[in-house]
């Protein structure tokens, strides 16, 4: 009788452990989606702050202001230096642009974030001559990123 409710005893045991086993599963995996939803925020953080840092340029820099306007406008006008000033300038927006499309595609950003942020990329590139993408394209080497912003630019 002793050996039966010890045998009873032992198989109520393995399935507890067994319970415990899949609760276990179902955390960590509850965990590990939770630590992917902070990654698409930092993402967007990062990126936001890319934005920030890009546009503290702009006002803290009178000289860069009138370098983009003036290169924008027709950028054999500037002096050398001043035309890698504004190529600089302007690799640094597709620079972050490059940087959210491969956040995305390694699945860090989520679908939605993303949307919004490609759309207010395509907007802002849209405001720029399609001969800036042409001089700093040959800097990107991801084919779908490129292909991508040729589609938006009209480049392709």
């Amino acid at each position: 009788m002793d050996r039966d409710r010890v045998q009873t005893w032992a198989s109520i045991a393995e399935i507890v452990s067994a319970l415990a086993i899949v609760v276990s599963l179902v955390y960590a995996g509850y965990q590990f989606r939770r630590s992917t939803t902070l990654s698409s925020s930092d993402a967007a953080a990062v990126l936001i702050e890319r934005f920030r840092e890009s546009n503290k340029l702009l006002i803290e820099s009178p000289g860069l202001a009138k370098i983009v306007l003036a290169g924008r406008a027709r950028s054999a006008d500037l002096s050398e230096a001043d035309r890698l000033r504004y190529r600089t300038f302007e690799r640094e927006f597709f620079n972050t642009w490059e940087a959210a499309w491969l956040y995305h595609a390694d699945g860090i950003l989520d679908a939605p974030t993303w949307a919004d942020l490609d759309d207010y990329f395509a907007v802002a590139a849209k405001r720029r001559p399609a001969r800036v993408w042409v001089q700093v394209r040959e800097d990107f080497p991801e084919e779908p990123f490129r292909a991508h912003v040729d589609s938006v630019m009209g480049t392709e």
